[in-house]
């Protein structure tokens, strides 16, 4: 065995950690998900709550003048019906308070701990929750969901950072995939709610968003009680504290292997670790940032934050009741819990990329399907007939399953694990932040995007998503079963990205893999 650099080869190949997957690092994991259940509920009760009438007699009493024109005369514009800008603005404000949060989150988790923005995301979800659940104007209403989007920033950032770095290689992909499934979990759960919430009138509403205390509260809990990781405790210099930890979750005490690589990972200049953020723009950090940004962008142009968001509102405006396009939505949520549990099978089987592929050849499709339907079935804006609304709902599924096996979750996944470890906070701060903005720039779009394009907003998507397999496929390393700290191998070794790739302190005289 040879160190090398950052990067430490055994005889060519990727080196093998002693250890086993223990109850404790299973338990870590599955609490840090739960920021993933406080996104997936969010997303779900936003959709249902803002097609309830008594919610939007509150707040936004446009909406109910435009549904009840629609439905009275027969006149109004059923692409239309909820194209209101104080609607899109409160559904969006999320993310952009995400966006800037999550640049705020990497210093704090990389100087303070993963633990720590844990902890920091569960008290704004608290208080969050709180004013929204109480809200008696639009402004308390807005307040309390920045405060949730400030906690989704810190959470989104340093969850997946968490899972990433406790999980033995050979399970990470499994493990961090507990984040897509809580998220699925949570839009499920969000719905569910919502179809029984939707009859309790006038205050309803208020029991779905105050419901989303209860995964806040586990959230903080798990702030306080969990152990940081083993990479963030020697980054910080706490060694002795940090091999105490990685004993603890490898089930073992022989640790040297994998501690020594962590020690050489953390190994770095002061001046980079102090400029995490200007390093990660330069040198081996680079490959990384661009395809974690690039990845963020296309999978918000998927379609997917707009369907599962909207779709109660969607399916609503295609002539489903309320009770329908609650029931509808739900089912849809039910089938992305499935697709996450099919995609947990595959991830460290098949690796990332060919589900990835697959994924956005069934959507493309899909949108198609979907686009054609409402082209010639929705003639004069009226209302979908029965049998066609069946096979709409068919595609619409098969649409959302596809992403929830695929880029739902390396959308998590695949972002935390390229970055080395010195710059691994700030790539990911960045990458999710992109996310965020991004989401903030289709979510704030979509009605108005459906009342000018109608059934061409489909088309869009599936142009978008006939393109993204060709960068997966020449631009995206298949990370399936490389050790986190040994990553850097990854991107020396690919055809385009090698060439970026610093050579100072480095040698590789490892064969090279095909």
């Amino acid at each position: 065995m040879a160190s090398r650099g950052d990067v430490v080869v055994a005889n060519g190949e990727f080196k093998h950690y002693e250890g086993h997957t223990t109850v404790y690092v299973v338990l870590a994991c599955f609490l840090a998900s739960f920021s993933g259940l406080m996104f997936g509920y969010d997303i779900g009760i936003t959709g249902g709550v803002a097609q309830m009438n008594d919610f939007l007699e509150k707040f936004f009493p446009v909406v109910v003048v435009n549904k009840e024109l629609e439905y009275e005369s027969g006149k109004g514009n059923l692409y239309c019906q909820y194209n209101n800008q104080h609607l899109q603005a409160y559904i969006s404000s999320l993310y952009l308070v995400g966006f800037a949060s999550t640049l705020v989150a990497a210093p704090i988790t990389r100087l303070y701990g993963r633990k720590t923005s844990i902890l920091i995301a569960g008290i704004s979800f608290l208080i969050g929750v709180v004013l929204k659940t109480s809200a008696q104007n639009l402004a308390m209403l807005v307040l309390g969901r920045v405060l949730y989007g400030w906690g989704l920033g810190f959470s989104n950032q340093a969850a997946p950072l968490y899972m990433s770095e406790v999980a033995p290689f050979k399970w990470r992909g499994r493990l961090t995939y507990l984040f897509q499934l809580s998220l699925a979990i949570g839009a499920f759960c969000a719905n569910v709610i919502n179809y029984g919430t939707s009859r309790l009138v006038p205050n309803g509403w208020r029991i779905s968003l105050g419901l989303a205390g209860i995964p806040a509260i586990i959230i903080t809990i798990s702030g306080i009680i969990l152990s940081d990781t083993p990479n963030s405790l020697v980054h910080r210099g706490k060694q002795e504290a940090g091999r105490k930890v990685l004993e603890r979750m490898r089930g073992i005490t022989n640790v040297d292997i994998e501690f020594e690589d962590i020690l050489i990972a953390s190994n770095q200049k002061s001046s980079e670790e102090r400029n995490a953020f200007k390093n990660v723009l330069k040198g081996k950090s680079r490959p990384p940032l661009i395809v974690s940004c690039i990845f963020q962008i296309f999978n918000q142009f998927t379609g997917i934050n707009d369907l599962t968001f909207y779709s109660p509102v969607l399916f609503s405006t295609l002539g489903f009741k309320s009770g329908g396009a609650l029931f509808t939505a739900t089912v849809l949520a039910g089938l992305s819990i499935f697709s996450v549990l099919v995609g947990l099978s595959l991830i460290d089987k098949v690796g990332r990329k060919a589900l990835l592929v697959e994924g956005n050849v069934q959507m493309f499709l899909s949108a198609v399907a979907i686009a054609i339907i409402l082209r010639y079935g929705l003639q004069d804006e009226v209302r979908l007939s029965h049998p066609l609304a069946i096979i709409l709902v068919v595609f619409v599924c098969l649409f959302v399953m596809g992403w929830a096996w695929s880029w739902g979750p390396c959308e998590w996944l695949i972002p935390s694990e390229i970055f080395p470890l010195e710059t691994r906070s700030a790539g990911l701060s960045i990458g999710v932040s992109v996310n965020f903005l991004f989401s903030f720039v289709i979510v704030e779009s979509f009605l108005s995007m459906l009342c000018s394009l109608k059934w061409g907003l489909f088309v869009f998507f599936a142009v978008w998503n006939f393109f993204m397999p060709f960068f997966v496929l020449l631009y995206v390393p298949e990370t399936k079963g490389v050790p986190i700290e040994e990553m850097e191998l990854v991107w020396r070794r690919h055809w385009f990205w090698k060439r970026f790739m610093p050579v100072d302190n480095y040698i590789d005289n490892s064969p090279e893999k095909p």
